[in-house]
């Protein structure tokens, strides 16, 4: 089958599906005809080696729908000298179903959408040697420094191994080795993969001229090394926060020996070069984290699992080799100077439009999506498909590095391209990181409640490891939203492609309220200015990390920018006259996108020189604070701060008496003067 420059290979896998070749091929819009293969992995490889030949020959891309069996097809490629065909896959998550017949609008959805061409992630580049650190505790259970040593010695074979042992008996008794044994107990360790840095206490190393058992040399506290590679034996207390997802970092218990299997047969691959990619894009002058040495927005700091981010002053710092891609930190971003790079979220919705238009344009109806991780998901699903109903018909899955970027701005947009259930798939052995999830949900179902009738259950999160109780979840279409959509083209920030589809979604829902009440803690709102209390001193102008307060230079204004306000909480706390408060809200209207006048005043004139200094609120709170203070008790005194800078230090030298002179300083009190 032939879809624009792409050459599409398409089995049913020894008929276990049911797939119609011609209805495929008009759901693609197909050049040509489709013909469905059985066995290209096996008995018809010589047809993927002859079309691999022909798509060279035709400067087409092949793809082949099976990733099972990709190993094999990249096999038969290169065996031949051609470029790898790309697999895509209709088995799991579309032909293996008991609604497999009706699937047609899908598989054709998921055709087109693996044809698309996704941009170039940065990235950087890591060079390990091979600097393998295995650290076992000798007071677990079982034999662990046997284990512990079998494994180093495996290793030693592929990679520079040292082995630490804590709590080490003095009776040790260990074969000769070729690579270093060492005892002491690691205070502290921090770093990523191929740039490890540990401090070591109650360090030895073992002494070559061992005869009969080990003997170690002298010990030393707050040795420093470095190593490529971290084996973590101990079983105690993980080394790093998140330590799943630090690369070239490894936990495993002795009594695992399938475990070490999987942690041999990885870290032996461990050694060269690798491209990482850097996950986020920072834009520091977007960050409004803190102002003035005042805190406000702490949300990618509170959600990091794995301690990638630090604070540096006002502005946060991303480390790119710990960062593991987890996208928690682009979700929660108020402002948008943490944005997910791996896609980014207008990519990620650019792909899920095209999915959703070419189901509907094959004549698939009410479509729903189910959003998963590359590993947990992947095999959710699989599990569901091989041992149980497999996905519904309108069910489209799609595969992401982590469901963490799922935030409130990308499911409100998801409702905008058509899509009328959302299911967010998520490991619940890591459900503890994922703390933030509810809280989208809830911005976006106020958000959806604001522009119409909104089933808050058209939102659902799958904690599951049943997939029978996965299964029945998203069978249930009782939840499905009844909100119309409006298909947008996703450009811009999230915060721009977050109001165009909010936008587009009130208008096609015939939505009269401009206003929309949103939880405590959301990014959107308006800021309360207390009017009695403002003296227009415009000290939260200065603090405003996201311009949304604002000063008119030829004129004593205070005002504000609603589409812009991140309600950080800078501005309240550095209000003077605790005058600010916080309103989370969403205003749909245009006038939230320009600046207006909160609060002005009357200019404040010298009345000596008639020089304009200030306010005429700001001096009179002034003289209102000042003219109790003993310097500004006589008559007359407090006239001078109704001067500007120049005539007042004019008038204070004009005085006869001295205007700096305090009242005399009381005499210091002595026990004499308690006791008598």
């Amino acid at each position: 089958m032939d879809i624009i420059n792409n050459k599409i290979l398409i089995c049913n896998c020894e008929k276990t599906m049911n797939i119609d070749g011609d209805a495929l091929a008009k759901a693609c819009s197909s050049e040509t005809g489709c013909t469905v293969h059985q066995n290209l992995c096996g008995s018809e490889t010589h047809i993927v080696l002859d079309q691999l030949k022909e798509s060279l020959n035709t400067n087409k891309s092949l793809s082949i729908g099976c990733t099972q069996e990709q190993k094999a097809f990249n096999q038969i490629a290169e065996e031949n000298n051609f470029e790898a065909p790309k697999t895509f896959n209709i088995r799991e998550f579309a032909g293996w179903s008991h609604e497999g017949e009706k699937s047609m609008p899908k598989i054709s959805s998921l055709i087109n959408s693996s044809l698309k061409v996704n941009k170039q992630t940065p990235s950087i580049t890591l060079e390990s040697t091979g600097r393998c650190f295995v650290y076992v505790d000798n007071n677990k259970g079982g034999n662990p420094i046997e284990v512990a040593y079998d494994l180093c010695k495996k290793l030693s074979s592929h990679l520079g191994v040292t082995l630490m042992i804590n709590n080490i008996k003095d009776d040790l008794i260990l074969e000769p080795s070729n690579f270093k044994i060492t005892k002491g107990y690691i205070n502290k360790g921090q770093g990523y993969f191929t740039k490890f840095k540990l401090e070591i206490n109650n360090f030895a190393e073992a002494l070559p001229s061992s005869r009969s058992k080990i003997n170690f040399g002298d010990f030393y506290n707050k040795v420093d090394t470095d190593c490529d590679l971290i084996i973590d034996l101990t079983e105690s207390t993980p080394m790093f926060t998140g330590s799943h997802k630090r690369d070239g970092y490894f936990r495993a218990s002795t009594n695992s020996p399938s475990d070490l299997f999987n942690i041999y047969t990885e870290v032996i691959e461990m050694i060269g070069q690798f491209e990482k990619p850097i996950y986020v894009n920072f834009d520091e002058n977007l960050c409004a984290h803190s102002r003035n040495g005042i805190t406000g927005c702490t949300k990618c700091l509170d959600v990091c699992p794995a301690g990638a981010i630090l604070s540096i002053g006002d502005m946060v710092s991303i480390d790119p080799g710990i960062c593991g891609g987890c996208g928690f930190c682009g979700s929660v971003c108020p402002s948008g100077a943490i944005q997910t790079d791996y896609p980014s979220l207008d990519i990620i919705l650019d792909s899920l439009s095209e999915l959703s238009n070419k189901f509907v344009s094959a004549g698939g109806k009410d479509p729903a999506l189910i959003l998963f991780d590359t590993i947990f998901g992947n095999e959710m699903i699989s599990l569901i498909s091989r041992y149980g109903k497999g996905l519904p018909a309108n069910v489209i899955p799609y595969e992401m590095h982590s469901v963490g970027r799922v935030g409130h701005d990308l499911l409100v947009s998801l409702f905008a391209l058509g899509f009328k259930k959302i299911f967010i798939l998520i490991n619940p052995k890591n459900s503890e990181e994922y703390t933030f999830l509810p809280k989208q949900v809830e911005i976006a179902n106020s958000l959806l409640s604001g522009i119409g009738k909104n089933d808050k259950k058209s939102i659902s999160i799958l904690e599951e490891t049943d997939p029978e109780l996965v299964e029945n979840e998203i069978y249930q279409t009782s939840e499905y939203t009844r909100i119309k959509p409006s298909p947008f083209i996703p450009l811009g920030a999230p915060r721009g492609i977050l109001r165009a589809s909010i936008q587009g979604l009130s208008k096609s829902n015939n939505n009269k309220n401009s206003m929309i009440p949103l939880p405590e803690g959301s990014p959107y709102g308006k800021v309360d200015v207390n009017l009695e209390s403002c003296t227009i001193c415009l000290s939260c102008v200065s603090a405003c990390p996201a311009g949304a307060l604002q000063d008119n230079p030829d004129a004593p204004q205070l005002l504000f920018r609603e589409d812009a306000c991140l309600q950080c909480g800078i501005c309240e706390a550095t209000c003077p006259e605790k005058a600010i408060s916080l309103v989370p809200q969403f205003n749909l209207s245009d006038e939230a996108m320009s600046a207006e006048v909160i609060i002005e005043d009357k200019p404040f004139d010298c009345i000596e020189c008639g020089k304009t200094f200030g306010t005429t609120k700001s001096i009179e709170r002034i003289i209102d604070k000042l003219s109790s203070h003993s310097m500004f008790e006589a008559d007359g005194r407090t006239e001078m701060l109704k001067m500007c800078e120049d005539c007042r230090v004019g008038a204070m030298f004009a005085q006869n008496d001295k205007m700096l002179e305090a009242k005399d300083r009381p005499k210091p009190r002595t026990t004499d003067d308690y006791l008598n």
